[in-house]
């Protein structure tokens, strides 16, 4: 074995030698490196997704055409509760429960209520006599206050609740010195509005003669006060004197404050249990029977809408093959239409019932909201539509912001919402023109008596065709307002997603870019590390190589020079034998 071969050797035995601790190291690094090239890729490819992904979107058309759109929302409009769905909740001024403020303008909301109205207008014009004789009719001098009034007999002694004094009934003919008065005067009570809107003219003299409004005092005194309220007799001067009854009478100022408060505190507390009784029961009549005609009329509208929808698209495929097609074959497509609507309407069912349910609740919760404005403030018999239909528009937005459907972002949810919302404004507004248009169709010259037609409807308000006519043409004009309007929020809302795009197409290619130069970095790390150990180990090589040949040449050296030592003698030897 030559030492060329020696060497190779030593270099294999090198790589198979016990001490692993650099090559340990040489792997760790290596690892590390292996770990850095995975995330790389890693990132390059999905930051490539992404860029595709803008791509799409960027490509994608985010806004509906113009006609389908104006299609969709019309018929949204008509058959929604912008609508003849308008028509299945019966709207009244004031809403469907008389408030007190209603109530006290003349503005109700039954026929039972109207009456009441009708005898408390009647009880507020009373005086004198009119009102001497109303008084007695009522109760308000029977009852309780003779059964009191009787507790009295003759020689014995009560107490002036007024003045704390005792009260001493005369013998024989004198008249007693006692009293029993009504702290709250009956006057008062019976020319109450919510007394007269909440409780009938026996449950007012209940509460004029219940023992809580009934004080025994001096008959003067009693006579003076008459039916002035407590605190307006104390402080008002004595017939022609300089003195105030509180002096007269010598009356316990904070005994006679403190009957009367306590007497108006139960005479509210009354009126207010028999305010919330009313209220409640005709809240859950009233919004339970809207509930119901909403629920109803929803199912149906689904109906109309699909129905709608369909035909209108054969109608629109009718005239587009105008001339191509027999009446048979218009019949027959006709027919498979509408057999494919019945078989998606009956495959939908549970949607259709869930979203009556939803719209039953909505209807009812929008009765409750009128009652609540009708309590500060008087709505009109068209403002209640709208605040009702708009009611329902807001449950919309609420829901999509609340439980926006799966898949759906945040920002995407905020813009719907908003649409849902600008929407139901358009919407509400359009109901306020079909006042008008009836009026304006009712005048129209021959079209009349067809205008003034009555329509069979649901609730106690008679409906004629000019009514159906004006909210249908009302609801066709706010759903070609609300189509253009979403329209233009749809496009300025694809140009400014458009930006967003350009701006993060620019901003993912930089990312790209980032990681294609990490990429070639790595490959150039590892083709310079590559040479660079070649080179060592060539180096290594060379020297060792070169050590040898120079070892070679010396030992060649040391040959020659053995062999002219040698050939010398040898010659020398010659010479000598010669």
């Amino acid at each position: 074995m030559d030492k060329i071969d020696i060497l190779m050797e030593e270099e294999r035995i090198d790589y198979l030698n016990d001490d692993y601790s650099e090559t340990i190291n040489e792997l760790e690094k290596l690892s590390e490196l292996e770990l850095i090239k995975i995330e790389i890729n890693e990132g390059l490819e999905e930051a490539l997704k992404e860029l595709d992904s803008l791509h799409d979107q960027f490509s994608k058309e985010d806004s509906a055409k113009l006609l389908d759109l104006c299609k969709e929302t019309v018929i949204e409009s008509i058959t929604g509760q912008f609508g003849l769905a308008s028509l299945f909740i019966e709207s009244k001024d004031g809403g469907n429960v008389t408030t007190s403020h209603n109530f006290e303008k003349g503005i109700t909301s039954t026929d039972a209520d109207q009456q009441k109205y009708d005898n408390f207008s009647n009880v507020k014009n009373l005086h004198n006599e009119g009102w001497k004789e109303h008084r007695k009719k009522s109760g308000y001098d029977s009852g309780n206050f003779v059964k009191r009034k009787s507790e009295i007999q003759k020689g014995s002694v009560v107490i002036d609740e007024y003045t704390g004094r005792e009260l001493i009934k005369g013998s024989g003919n004198t008249r007693t010195q006692a009293s029993l008065d009504h702290i709250v005067p009956a006057h008062e009570i019976e020319k109450n509005a919510k007394a007269h809107l909440f409780k009938s003219v026996e449950e007012r003299a209940k509460i004029a003669t219940n023992d809580k409004n009934l004080a025994w005092t001096s008959e003067s005194a009693n006579k003076s006060k008459n039916d002035q309220a407590m605190e307006g007799w104390i402080d008002s001067k004595q017939g022609g004197r300089n003195i105030t009854n509180e002096e007269h009478f010598e009356i316990d100022r904070k005994l006679a404050l403190e009957k009367d408060k306590k007497a108006r505190k139960f005479v509210k507390a009354e009126i207010t249990v028999a305010s919330v009784k009313k209220y409640g029961s005709e809240l859950l009549a009233t919004g339970g029977k809207d509930a119901v005609n909403m629920a109803a009329y929803s199912a149906l509208g689904v109906i109309i809408r699909d129905f709608t929808k369909a035909v209108f698209e054969e109608i629109r495929t009718t005239f587009r093959e105008r001339g191509k097609e027999s009446l048979k074959e218009i019949f027959i497509r006709f027919k498979e239409r509408i057999s494919a609507v019945i078989v998606d309407i009956k495959a939908k069912w549970k949607d259709i019932f869930k979203g009556s349910i939803e719209a039953g609740i909505t209807s009812f919760l929008s009765n409750i909201v009128v009652f609540v404005i009708n309590l500060f403030a008087t709505t009109l018999k068209k403002i209640v539509s709208m605040i009702r239909a708009g009611f329902v528009s807001l449950c919309q937005a609420i829901k999509m912001l609340v439980n926006p459907p799966e898949g759906m972002d945040r920002e995407e949810a905020n813009y719907q919402a908003l649409k849902i919302l600008t929407a139901g404004l358009i919407g509400s507004a359009s109901l306020g023109l079909s006042a008008g248009i009836e009026k304006i169709l009712q005048a129209i010259p021959g079209l009349q008596p067809l205008m003034m037609f009555p329509i069979p409807s649901i609730g106690s308000e008679q409906r004629t065709v000019s009514d159906i006519v004006a909210v249908t043409l009302s609801a066709l004009a706010g759903g070609l307002l609300t189509t253009i309007v979403l329209y233009f929020m749809d496009k300025c809302r694809a140009e400014a997603k458009k930006d967003k795009l350009r701006i993060q197409l620019v901003t993912q290619s930089g990312v790209v870019v980032q990681y294609k130069i990490a990429q070639t970095y790595c490959v150039l790390a590892d083709a310079y590390t590559f040479i660079g150990n070649r080179a060592v180990k060539e180096k290594a090589r060379l020297e060792k190589t070169y050590s040898i040949i120079q070892n070679s040449g010396k030992t060649v050296d040391d040959s020659s020079m053995e062999y002219e030592n040698v050939l010398k003698k040898l010659k020398e030897r010659r010479k000598l034998e010669e």
